[in-house]
């Protein structure tokens, strides 16, 4: 979050509790759409040169494989799932951070919280027990599990524990199983997942019975480890060198809301799931870039306030959905009756063949079919199987020196970019029209893009799109517009070329007339 306001020119300050960023791996798996937003941030490239790829997860019982998900087929430049420690995750966040001239204040922990319609009272201790007030016109309480603002706020956290505990180990392993694979293992003892990450490096889950959780078990160690993998995986499995083992619980839970007048809740704070399919970051860092560009925009004056409003419509849905998911996801992989256990082994085997099951799993689970297309403020003119509050799909231009560039490198600039396509470049005088309602009052909000298909181009500094492609995947073949949100959701469609209800469209996300700064932090 700190991140996304720092690239958008919004000064905020950043505090955490914690003397230190996270030095375990905890969460693993960044999914394909959260590495699309890393590039947008300027860091998919380091995350994954830091990471492992991983192409897909195999589901087994035993030596026999009942199900494959296959991320390689997923429509995005990441066909993959990418295993990064958490710790990884942090110091790359953090250092872009550092370079955005922000740095993370720790030792400073929330105890208080007032509010009105137009300011925030933070209370915060600091690490000597001095006690600071923070005013504020907006806080952001992305503080976990436990967030201290969600409890200063008074919002419940509605949801429930699952009977089972777990216990999870970072460790190596010696296997034939691949360590560009991510396994996980169905057995009449219970489950085994296996998620590498790097080298020889494995993270170890599996559960254990639900009555463990109201015993007061020893911690865990490495031969319990090898027991699971001996019992659950394939033969031949040697585990060895942990450098950290814990047995944990987990929950899923959910706030009603994810607003309260001037404070949002993002991540941990706002939801909280079964680690099962890996979500949880992921939906936690897509909430932080949906309401960074927003807020940026109404701290400039640029927007109305109400655009905030639909922070919490679009993501808390999502969240729901998120939480649906994998509470399914864990009751399906821990579930206990010998019949029930049968029927779900049958119906993974019987499925595991069918391509188009596992590709809507994988892009499910790539969080790349994520839509607000019941959102107020995106706006689509006719059909089109690419809608607005989809997310904008990538393909390859050619720019004005014939250099290959993507449509994703167009959204880099944190401001919203539109795109005129210009089919076989017929309408120029209704471009130039769409141009100037755009280049009057929002020239600083809106990076305008003109693409034309064909390998040559009519006006020199249009994007040509030689095979039509790009044309094809907006099914805009005959020409349209596309507004591209910051965070890279269309907030506009149209397959014509009509000012009119251009600016009807504009008139979602930004102020009739821009004002001067205020609630500026």
């Amino acid at each position: 979050m700190a991140c996304e306001l720092a690239r958008h020119g919004v000064p905020c300050r950043i505090i955490d509790q914690a003397p230190e960023r996270s030095q375990t791996s905890k969460a693993l798996g960044i999914f394909p759409r959260t590495l699309e937003v890393f590039e947008t941030m300027g860091l998919a490239e380091q995350a994954i040169a830091a990471g492992q790829i991983l192409f897909g997860l195999h589901l087994r019982q035993g030596e026999k494989e009942m199900a494959h998900i296959d991320f390689s087929s997923v429509a995005s430049p990441y066909p993959f799932l990418l295993s990064l420690p958490q710790s990884e995750t942090e110091r790359l966040l953090i250092a872009r951070l550092a370079e955005l001239g922000v740095q993370v204040e720790r030792n400073l922990a929330l105890t208080g919280l007032a509010q009105t319609d137009t300011v925030v009272q933070a209370t915060v201790r600091h690490a000597d027990g001095r006690a600071e007030i923070i005013e504020t016109p907006w806080l952001l309480g992305c503080d976990g599990a436990h967030s201290a603002t969600r409890h200063a706020l008074g919002m419940e956290f509605e949801g429930a524990p699952y009977d089972e505990s777990f216990v999870l180990a970072d460790v190596r392993l010696e296997s034939t199983l691949s360590p560009h694979e991510a396994h996980l293992f169905f057995s009449g003892d219970g489950l085994l997942a296996l998620f590498p990450f790097g080298g020889d490096r494995v993270r170890v889950i599996a559960n254990i019975p639900a009555e463990s959780r109201r015993q007061d078990l020893p911690e865990a160690t490495l031969a319990e480890i090898q027991q699971y993998a001996d019992r659950r995986g394939i033969g031949g499995m040697k585990i060895s060198d942990a450098v950290w083992i814990s047995r944990f619980h987990i929950s899923h839970r959910k706030v009603a809301h994810f607003r309260k007048i001037r404070v949002f809740l993002a991540g941990d704070a706002a939801h909280i799931h079964s680690p099962a399919g890996g979500q949880g970051m992921n939906t936690g860092i897509q909430d932080a870039f949906n309401l960074a560009w927003k807020l940026a925009l109404v701290v400039k004056g640029r927007a109305p306030a109400a655009l905030l409003g639909s922070y919490d419509l679009e993501r808390e849905p999502i969240a729901k959905g998120v939480l649906n998911l994998t509470d399914r996801i864990t009751r399906l992989a821990t579930v206990t009756n010998p019949v029930a256990k049968s029927v779900r082994n049958f119906v993974l085997s019987t499925f595991s063949g069918i391509d188009l099951v596992s590709e809507n799993i994988a892009d499910r689970m790539a969080e790349l079919l994520v839509n607000y297309r019941q959102s107020p403020i995106v706006q689509n003119d006719g059909g089109g199987a690419v809608r607005a509050g989809d997310r904008a799909p990538d393909g390859e231009l050619r720019d004005a020196n014939g250099q290959a560039c993507r449509v994703f490198e167009l959204f880099r600039d944190p401001r919203h970019t539109l795109l005129v396509f210009l089919g076989n470049g017929a309408y120029h005088s209704l471009a130039d029209a769409i141009n100037a309602a755009v280049c009057g009052e929002h020239a600083t909000d809106i990076a305008l893009h003109r693409i034309e298909r064909g390998r040559h181009a009519h006006l020199p500094d249009a994007l040509r799109d030689i095979s039509g492609a790009v044309h094809t995947t907006y099914d805009l073949l005959g020409g349209g517009v596309v507004l591209i949100r910051p965070d890279g959701y269309i907030g506009y469609r149209s397959p014509g070329f009509s000012t009119e209800k251009l600016q009807r469209a504009l008139s979602k996300n930004f102020a009739a007339t821009p004002s001067p700064e205020t609630d500026k932090p």
